[in-house]
């Protein structure tokens, strides 16, 4: 039996929060800490570094319907303004729906934007609001650095068929491209930082 649920989750140690929602098919609030540990990689994180004990848990709200459940979580997450608080890890307050239907729904006319074009300041100040949102936005793995033991493993599960590039074959045109690609990345990253 499924039953969707919103819940929140606090961090003892640092006084941080992490509201969410469960609607995976066969989902149970029983499953929450026990073999649901969120899907925020944050709190993974956390978990690693300070143990699951170090949190607290509380299931909120119980759904018939997955739709409904991702309503309500996105109505909570917007009224309390998580994205632009502290005390919070969660990194968005989106409303998360079938991307296949979102597209549809928005296509053509359906589109906000239909029909209108955007001048080159709206376009920079979006740009630039963008830009001073993730700076602001803490990775889950700063200040954090990896043992050999565990470097040692991320290169063995990534080797040869586990690699999602194993086996195919790019032109010089496609390894260029990438390159630049890569390039213009990280000059970015720099310029944010």
């Amino acid at each position: 039996m499924t039953i969707p649920f919103t819940y929140l989750v606090k961090h003892i140690p640092t006084n941080r929060y992490y509201y969410g929602v469960k609607i995976k098919k066969g989902c149970h609030p029983y499953d929450l800490w026990t073999k649901y540990f969120t899907s925020s990689k944050k709190v993974k994180g956390l978990i690693r570094r300070y143990g699951k004990k170090s949190f607290v848990f509380e299931i909120r709200k119980t759904f018939k319907t997955p739709q409904e459940a991702l309503n309500w979580e996105n109505k909570v997450l917007r009224r309390m303004k998580v994205i632009h608080r502290d005390d919070f890890l969660n990194q968005s307050d989106n409303l998360r729906v079938n991307p296949v239907l979102l597209s549809k729904t928005r296509m053509g006319k359906g589109n906000p934007m239909y029909g209108k074009k955007m001048t080159k300041e709206h376009k920079e100040k979006i740009k630039n609001s963008l830009i001073k949102r993730y700076k602001k936005m803490e990775h889950h793995t700063k200040g954090r650095k990896h043992t050999p033991k565990f470097l040692k493993f991320l290169s063995k599960i990534n080797k040869g068929k586990n690699n999602r590039m194993y086996g195919v074959k790019m032109s010089k045109e496609s390894r260029k491209k990438m390159s630049i690609a890569k390039y213009k990345y990280y000059e970015r990253m720099r310029k944010v930082a």
